[in-house]
């Protein structure tokens, strides 16, 4: 038992000699660590009094396309212009939803106005700046619908494949994959065509898009 109290003693007194000894660079340590919580509580306090902030100027940005019923109507507008002018100085600035949300405005009124190439740029820009969240296979498809307007059917599809990244929790990835295999169809690629409408019928045995499919390769078949 003395023993044991001797050596607790003689751990305790090493223990104290190296904090005696090392009390300035534990000291800075200790400066370190703090100063970097305190940096990351400021940090993320900010970025989330930002980020409530860029959604609420969407969301009137929004509200002002409802009220001047764009885009479903009057797209070359004053208002629409002003709008449109708005959103791009905006989208830039921001991030995450609020950035996404905005390039998808500015999309849908370029969209509206056969404006494909402006309408491509802004939904390519939607998905590249909110990643992670459910607008970006959305955008993406968006996108290779622009590209496929203006002919791009090269970066159609690979905005169309970009989008099946997301699709376990993507509802239009069987659109998108018929929409793969019908430009190779229409490019007469054939074996590229198959391939997409059986990856189609594999991963989405159920759905409509899943039909046409297979209408297609008996067509392809018996040609």
């Amino acid at each position: 038992m003395e023993k044991e109290q001797t050596e607790q003693a003689g751990t305790g007194d090493k223990i104290a000699y190296f904090i005696q000894k090392h009390r300035k660079a534990l000291l800075a340590l200790v400066i370190i660590i703090a100063s970097g919580i305190a940096f990351s509580v400021t940090f993320f306090t900010i970025h989330g009094t930002l980020e409530k902030k860029a959604i609420a100027k969407v969301e009137v940005f929004e509200r002002r396309m409802n009220e001047q019923g764009i885009p479903n109507g009057g797209t070359d507008s004053a208002e629409a212009n002003a709008l449109l002018g708005e959103l791009n100085d905006f989208a830039p600035s921001t991030f995450g939803y609020a950035a996404a949300r905005a390039y998808s405005l500015a999309a849908d009124i370029y969209f509206s106005r056969s404006e494909w190439s402006r309408a491509e740029e802004s939904w390519v820009n939607a998905a590249r700046k909110a990643p992670k969240i459910y607008m970006a296979p959305v955008s993406l498809f968006n996108a290779a619908v622009a590209a496929e307007e203006q002919g791009k059917l090269d970066a159609a599809i690979g905005y169309f494949k970009e989008s099946l990244d997301y699709s376990g929790v993507y509802p239009a990835a069987a659109r998108a994959r018929f929409n793969i295999g019908r430009i190779y169809d229409q490019r007469r690629e054939y074996d590229k065509a198959r391939e997409a409408y059986l990856e189609l019928i594999e991963k989405s045995p159920e759905s409509p898009w899943a039909n046409l499919a297979h209408n297609r390769l008996i067509i392809l078949e018996n040609n």
